[in-house]
């Protein structure tokens, strides 16, 4: 990795997700850019108000990111290759559009909501940009704090891969950590054996993932979502990887009727990759 983007917006869980970019960056020797997307506030009121000058925004803005970028480098020093950017817009708009101009490897990101995967994945800043970034995109909650890791499980429901190289983040990951990768395969109903299909997609995720240190697991249950938090807790996952098509059991997890049914190990960061 060479490039990493840490969006805030100053935030106490967007702070959380730099401080874990900060790490990530030193560790692989990336350089880091911090972004802020602004924009003047809508009010609405029968009232006279003072609207601040969308000048006066962006300063604002930019003194508040130079500070960022100046405690970090006090703190860090010269292990810390750091810069900072600013853009008028909606968020999600901004940091898209900004990464199809800038050459990035993932944008890390703090998750509003934490404890239950809907609110992971549905209505937030960080959920939009899951499903619209090109970019992998690794989102945390406030628990995530920065260790090495060891364990990293990939959830694969056997799909027809057609591109290869886009695993390349995730494979990157286990060598930077010296991680395992458990590929894993939630079945919701008991079958003797896998299709022509599903084995055909089982040898090629065998080859793309051979530069590894890896295990392929398959388990029943009647709910995929509590099938990848199981595993999660009894394999002590530190990494959750994830495929958002459109037609997967990715989808199907924003669709459970129980939200209590989709908690995710806190302390598991999720990444999401496009193929």
């Amino acid at each position: 990795m060479k490039t990493l983007l840490a969006p805030t917006d100053f935030s106490v869980i967007s702070l959380i997700a730099l401080d874990y970019a900060v790490e990530l960056a030193k560790l692989s020797d990336a350089k880091l850019i911090i972004f802020h997307a602004y924009h003047a506030p809508l009010i609405i009121s029968e009232v006279p108000v003072v609207m601040p000058l969308p000048e006066e925004i962006e300063k604002d803005s930019f003194k508040q990111m130079k500070k960022i970028e100046k405690n970090l480098q006090h703190k860090h020093g010269g292990k810390l290759k750091i810069e900072v950017a600013c853009a008028c817009g909606l968020a999600v708009d901004e940091i898209v559009t900004y990464s199809e101009k800038v050459a990035l490897d993932m944008i890390v990101i703090g998750m509003h909501g934490a404890g239950f995967l809907e609110e992971k994945l549905v209505g937030s800043i960080t959920t939009s940009l899951i499903h619209r970034s090109k970019i992998p995109v690794l989102s945390l909650d406030n628990m995530a704090l920065f260790h090495k890791i060891k364990s990293m499980v990939f959830a694969s429901d056997y799909h027809e891969i057609k591109q290869t190289n886009f695993l390349k983040p995730v494979i990157e990951l286990a060598h930077l950590f010296n991680a395992h990768i458990h590929i894993l395969n939630v079945a919701t109903e008991e079958s003797t054996e896998p299709t022509l299909s599903q084995a055909s997609e089982g040898i090629k995720l065998e080859h793309l993932f051979e530069p590894t240190n890896h295990s392929f697991h398959q388990i029943i249950n009647k709910s995929v979502v509590d099938g990848i938090n199981l595993f999660v807790k009894t394999h002590q996952i530190d990494l959750v990887v994830m495929v958002p098509r459109k037609r997967s059991f990715f989808n199907s997890l924003v669709r459970e009727s129980d939200t209590k049914k989709m908690a995710f190990h806190a302390s598991a960061p999720l990444l999401t990759i496009h193929e």
